[in-house]
């Protein structure tokens, strides 16, 4: 180590022993006890010196990257307070708040029991293997401490070796700035393998839980370079230190972000499946570009929270949208995408978006305002009256950064959006953005007024000119109109039946009168066995009417119905000619 990181990491120490030893006897005192972890319950204390009349302790309803409600304070239980030993009167104020009163210049202990017991990269949970604190359903709020430095000490069984988590250490206990730091800190205890890695002088833990076929060798390489390709975009590491916590699970994926660290699931089994782990390649970029866009780059209600309420803004589709853009761009960068594989991915987003009847009725900024109630509660309609932001939000994103290079002349891309954002608000300005403010921020790096561009593609439905936008940086669209020949219906096959899950509204089977959650029986009197559109193809083009039996509510039904195709459209790129804008386009 040079003698110029060995005085670097000093003054690092230094900087947290004075900022965690100044107010050492104030400090919130933060306890988990993990006595019975077979139980999946664990015993939260929180200790904490008022200087108030009244204290406010709160349960986090959501948790920041997961815009739902997901009421924690259903996991409390056997909630008590003290003083000195003694008992002192709680009152519960909210669903999710517990006061006392009185209690000025007094020290008051808070106790309850928590259950764990939802493995997911939002939830918590607790066995005899292993305990996963995701700590937004863990530890409850102090209002009135809210920007209070605090520590957490951890007891937990002494067979478990190992504490993954991004939050600091001192004297044995886990320090935090302010509960924001602390709730934004997953702690993964257990006997995880671990790996390190650096990235920009950073050092990078990966805490491995669960067996799995992962060759961690490999894996590391490709993390770090991984993580390599999404600083770059930025070009400034923002981190002392970066955790992943990744859950090797039975089935199932995911992850979510956090400003120091993430968590990503992955079946343990499928690391040797290359189409499976470029996808868990993906997410890791996805996840880890959030450390900078929405973590540091974010809008201005995502920081500092309300964790009672919903929080709620226009620019997930930035939040999510543009990371989603980069993360697909990220394994064309490692290589596992050529250059015409890489569009054709562009070209299924596309095609995604313009054959989804809810892209022209939900705008990306709506389908972003509403996900605390649409897209994180889907249904069977779903699709037909909304867009996903990540999907838009890609599509939009990749246009955004055609615009750009093309009005700045190749001077500029996306990129540059990126770092002006994280220069001006993350780290000037210290806060989020408003929507005028990245608005203008856009117009700042493009060098003209993108005014009709957001308002149109964003903040209304207005389909975009795909093929002149790209064009303008010389690479071609091809889009093709054809009749396809399906009834337009989603199904799954269970227990032996095929059950209908989604109908497109401009399908015949929507007008027609087919419901969801019928069991499709047969066409025309020939049985569905699996795929209904396999029927429709054996049946002759001229034939139009439909017979159609399905059993609905447990009651054999006819319905009789006229056919017609469904207009689905067909987006490809043209192999692009190299020039100087394509080749900013592709970061050549």
């Amino acid at each position: 180590m040079s003698k110029n990181k060995i005085l670097t990491v000093g003054l690092v120490l230094l900087s947290l022993c004075t900022k965690f030893t100044v107010k050492a006897q104030d400090m919130l005192n933060y306890k988990i006890s993990i006595l019975h972890p077979q139980t999946h319950y664990a015993k939260i204390s929180i200790e904490v010196k008022a200087s108030t009349d009244d204290l406010h302790f709160t349960m986090p309803s959501w948790t920041p990257g997961s815009y739902l409600m997901r009421e924690f304070a259903k996991s409390v239980d056997r909630v008590k307070a003290s003083i000195n030993g003694i008992s002192i009167p709680l009152t519960k104020t909210a669903k999710g708040t517990w006061m006392v009163s009185g209690v000025r210049s007094k020290k008051v202990l808070l106790e309850y029991d928590l259950y764990a017991f939802e493995l997911s990269v939002r939830t918590s949970f607790i066995d005899a293997d292993q305990a996963f604190l995701h700590n937004t359903s863990v530890f409850m709020l102090v209002e009135e401490c809210k920007n209070e430095t605090g520590q957490l000490v951890l007891d937990y069984p002494s067979a478990w070796r190992e504490v993954s988590t991004s939050l600091d250490t001192m004297n044995g206990a886990y320090v935090f700035e302010n509960y924001d730091e602390l709730a934004d800190a997953p702690i993964q205890i257990g006997n995880q393998t671990i790996f390190h890695f650096e990235v920009a002088g950073v050092p990078h833990e990966v805490a491995m839980v669960g067996p799995s076929n992962a060759d961690e060798k490999k894996l590391s390489r490709d993390m770090q370079r991984m993580c390599q390709i999404m600083t770059d975009v930025i070009g400034e590491h923002p981190c002392k230190k970066y955790v992943f916590i990744v859950h090797n699970v039975e089935s199932g994926g995911g992850g979510l972000e956090h400003k120091n660290s993430c968590t990503v699931m992955m079946p343990r089994w499928s690391y040797t499946d290359l189409k499976k782990y470029h996808s868990f390649l993906g997410l890791v970029a996805h996840e880890y570009f959030h450390l900078w866009n929405v973590k540091r780059i974010r809008p201005a209600a995502l920081g500092p929270f309300n964790y009672a309420n919903e929080n709620h803004t226009n620019l997930l589709w930035v939040a999510e949208g543009i990371t989603s853009y980069y993360d697909e761009m990220s394994l064309y960068l490692f290589g596992y995408y050529d250059k015409q594989t890489y569009l054709g991915k562009l070209a299924g987003y596309i095609e995604r978006v313009e054959n989804q009847p809810g892209s022209q009725l939900q705008s990306l900024s709506e389908s972003s305002w509403d996900a605390w109630i649409k897209a994180y509660r889907s249904n069977e309609n779903s699709a037909n009256t909304g867009i996903s932001y990540y999907t838009k939000g890609l599509v939009i994103a990749m246009l955004l950064d055609a615009e750009i290079i093309h009005a700045t002349r190749g001077k500029k891309n996306l990129d540059d959006l990126m770092r002006y954002l994280y220069a001006e608000y993350a780290i000037k300005k210290d806060r989020g953005f408003t929507d005028q403010e990245f608005n203008e921020a856009v117009q700042k790096v493009c060098g003209k007024n993108m005014k009709s561009f957001m308002n149109e593609y964003v903040y209304d439905t207005k389909t975009p000119d795909y093929k002149e936008t790209m064009k303008k940086i010389s690479i071609q669209l091809n889009q093709k109109h054809q009749n396809k020949k399906t009834l337009g219906l989603r199904t799954n096959l269970e227990n032996g039946k095929t059950i209908v899950k989604y109908i497109n509204s401009k399908s015949c089977s929507y007008f027609g009168g087919i419901n969801v959650k019928d069991e499709l029986i047969s066409i025309n009197g020939i049985a569905v066995k699996d795929n209904a559109d396999d029927v429709l193809q054996a049946l002759d083009n001229k034939n139009t009417a439909l017979t159609v039996m399905v059993v609905r509510s447990g009651l054999l039904k006819e319905i009789r119905m006229d056919y017609h195709p469904l207009n689905y459209q067909d987006w490809s790129f043209i192999t692009p000619k190299e020039t100087p804008l394509s080749k900013i386009f592709f970061r050549d």
